[in-house]
């Protein structure tokens, strides 16, 4: 709803701009005038007062209240909102301020109170001299509410299965499975709270402290697996992040300073899952444990300056020091004490895991002319993994120990170098012409080194007095160097294939858009993006891809009491890959198409002037996947991959009073999904696989809400 209403008031906006600036400088032309006039003779203006202008001094702000109601239960309707329940909800919002002539201010900024993405900011602090703040909010992500387990203890570390389960070698064997299933909502909270202070002891100093404490619960999927057989389990999320952010600021004429400290640290209180084998054990494998993510931490120091060389050339350079840290205890290698070689001894107790990071950018802007700015910009990152190296004993899915291996800390170092140039005025025509190059070498890779150079040009005018045109185009070329077999991998990657993050690629892109202003009442917006990257060099892996997308939006004054705007996207993505499956050449492709259509329309008109408004927006999205695979035999092709949206909103807002207004709103969502991955799969469904029978998300609800709104 937010986002609809910010596109139509930037239409609005957009659509008044003219007039504006034609009122605009009319107003300035008449005071010129009248300064003229009156420039003979000397006047007295203290006594002069602006009886329109804002008084920025007290108390003013809007409050909220209302009562909503949601007509349906859905974790995919209200994934993010918190809208996922049946039934009613409290509206509360507020904006308040206050200001004195002293510059002392507080401000208070609270919404969806009664939801559960609710978000609250108070702040106070006196211009110039100090702030401080305090920050809460509650983001919900809501994943599955048809989610079916037989195991016991979702949420926790440990899941069991009930008495009197009866495994079995495929899932047809596990007889009391429809009788133990039990439903399980997967979702996740994450509540974050912050605190900071700023504070100016003198006009060009600044201090800042801040800190944020974060928390995430909840349940998500995982999944765990005994061999060729596997099970999906329910993850416990019970995450801690705490973070610190401190820095002092120096800001002269000529010289910008800064110093920071960063901190960051992150606990999980549930280190591991285990679960036990719903399967018929073959070699001992009772139980399966899996390692969840570890505890760590993570220090950086910044500084950074800048200077204005004079009123055209200005330089910045900034760098950071930084070190992560993970020394978490290592759980078990394996439950399973059948297997030869139980207990497993590792080589030290936790993996004594540590980063160090090194990262600095350097840029300077000039102004050769009032036409041509140069700009240039350096960055250089380097991630060094000094984690050291041990042969660990592992053991595959619990059920046969595999070969010893090394564990290979990876290490990469970026090089980046931009180059650009300005010509011409904004209001006018402006050319941007630039050079981009980058180098990554890695370490413990396929590929030792890629290097990509970038050529782009931007151009915008003002072809007519109405009509503003942007034309953007680029060509990149990634070459790799130094192919090599990585130490340590069993089995080992397929010499023809290169992973597309370090293969050979050319990509060519291409954008335009045009804006026109048809008339005083009419904007028109057409533009289309279209990229192409080929890696024809790559016998095995991605070898093509393309992105089309064409759009357009118009925005209307009908009348003086009525607007309307409406938009039109579409949007290709297509990819093309190959592989082997013995090992060796090609011997099958697949390929990749998603679709999506997306159409919009809404209007808003004034019933009654300055009494009563009402308006209305629709909007109706698509997508299609498609997928198929070639194999050289006849190949049937996998059903497509559908998702539908309609959704409309209707709003009105009803003024009691100048300060008071009455609103209300009704949305109405109809959701629909085709996905052969998960439609008619129950738990038992698949013999080596017990899913959590999940069903393809679709709901038809809506939600009705009236507030009062209060403004002072």
């Amino acid at each position: 709803m937010n986002m609809d209403k910010t596109k139509r008031e930037d239409d609005e906006a957009t659509l008044n701009q003219d007039v504006n600036m034609k009122y605009s400088l009319q107003m300035i032309l008449f005071i010129l005038l009248a300064a003229q006039a009156t420039a003979v003779t000397a006047v007295d203006t203290s006594q002069w007062e602006c009886k329109s202008c804002p008084n920025e001094e007290g108390v003013s702000g809007t409050v909220g209240v209302g009562l909503g109601y949601v007509s349906k239960d859905s974790y995919k309707f209200g994934e993010y909102t918190g809208l996922n329940d049946k039934g009613g909800f409290f509206i509360g919002d507020a904006t308040v301020r206050f200001r004195d002539k002293e510059a002392n201010y507080w401000n208070i900024d609270a919404s969806n109170l009664g939801l559960d993405s609710r978000a609250l900011l108070a702040e106070r602090g006196r211009q110039g001299k100090y702030k401080m703040y305090l920050e809460y909010d509650e983001i919900p992500h809501f994943l599955s509410d048809s989610a079916k387990t037989p195991f016991l203890g979702s949420g926790s570390g440990s899941l069991t299965l009930p008495g009197g389960w009866v495994a079995g070698a495929n899932t047809a064997g596990m007889t009391a499975l429809t009788a133990s299933l039990l439903p399980v909502n997967l979702e996740v909270e994450r509540k974050n709270l912050g605190v900071g202070v700023s504070l100016i002891p003198a006009p060009q100093w600044e201090y800042a402290v801040n800190v944020r404490h974060d928390t995430r619960e909840g349940m998500k999927r995982i999944a765990g697996s005994f061999f060729f057989n596997a099970a999906q389990l329910v993850q416990p999320i019970d995450y801690v992040t705490d973070q610190l952010d401190a820095s002092a600021s120096y800001m002269g004429k000529k010289w910008q300073t800064k110093i920071a400290y960063y901190a960051s640290t992150f606990k999980n209180d549930i280190a591991s899952l285990t679960w036990q084998n719903p399967y018929t054990a073959a070699g001992g494998e009772t139980a399966g444990q899996l390692a969840l993510p570890p505890e760590n931490e993570f220090h950086q120091i910044l500084a950074m300056v800048g200077y204005q060389f004079n009123d055209k050339t200005r330089g910045t350079a900034d760098i950071a020091v930084g070190r992560m840290k993970q020394n978490e205890t290592f759980v078990p290698v394996t439950l399973n004490a059948t297997l030869p070689g139980f207990p497993f001894i590792p080589p030290r107790s936790s993996l004594d895991g540590e980063v160090k990071t090194l990262n600095a950018n350097f840029k300077v802007t000039s102004a050769l002319s009032d036409l041509l700015r140069l700009n240039a910009v350096y960055s250089y990152n380097d991630h060094d993994n000094q984690t050291p190296q041990a042969i660990y004993n592992w053991v595959n899915t619990d059920t046969f120990v595999a070969t010893p291996r090394t564990n290979l800390p990876y290490s990469f170092t970026q090089n980046k170098l931009k180059l650009s140039a300005d010509y011409g005025r904004a209001t006018k025509m402006r050319t941007s012409v630039g050079f981009d190059h980058e180098a990554i070498e890695r370490t413990y890779q396929q590929v030792d080194e890629t290097t990509e150079n970038t050529l782009w040009a931007k151009f915008i005018t003002r072809a007519l007095e109405n009509t503003d045109l942007t034309l953007k185009v680029a060509h990149a070329k990634r070459d790799k160097s130094g192919d090599q077999t990585v130490p340590g991998l069993t089995p080992p990657d397929n010499p023809l294939m290169t992973k597309y993050n370090v293969a050979d690629r050319e990509r060519d892109s291409l954008g335009f858009r045009a804006d026109i202003a048809a008339s005083d009442t009419v904007n028109v917006g057409l533009g289309f993006d279209y990229s192409q990257d080929d890696y024809s060099s790559s016998a095995i892996g991605l070898t093509k891809s393309e992105d089309f997308s064409i759009g357009g939006d118009i925005s209307m004054v009908l009348t003086q009491q009525t607007s309307a705007h409406l938009f039109l996207n579409i949007e290709q993505i297509r990819s093309v890959q190959a592989g082997s499956q013995l090992f060796a050449t090609p011997d099958w492709t697949g390929a990749n198409k998603d679709t999506f259509h997306v159409l919009g329309i809404g209007v808003k008109h004034a019933m009654i002037k300055n009494k009563l408004d009402v308006g209305a927006d629709y909007t109706v999205s698509n997508s299609v996947g498609k997928v198929s695979v070639t194999t050289g035999a006849p190949d049937p092709a996998f059903p497509d991959l559908e998702s539908r949206l309609n959704s409309l909103k209707l709003y009105a807002t009803y003024r009691l009073k100048d300060n008071m207004s009455l609103q209300g709103a009704y949305w109405f969502e109809r959701y629909s999904t085709q996905n052969w991955m998960l439609e008619n799969v129950a738990p038992g469904t698949i013999p080596n696989v017990l899913s959590l029978g999940e069903i393809p998300p679709s709901y038809r609800a809506s939600v009705l809400s009236v507030s009062l709104r209060y403004n002072f």
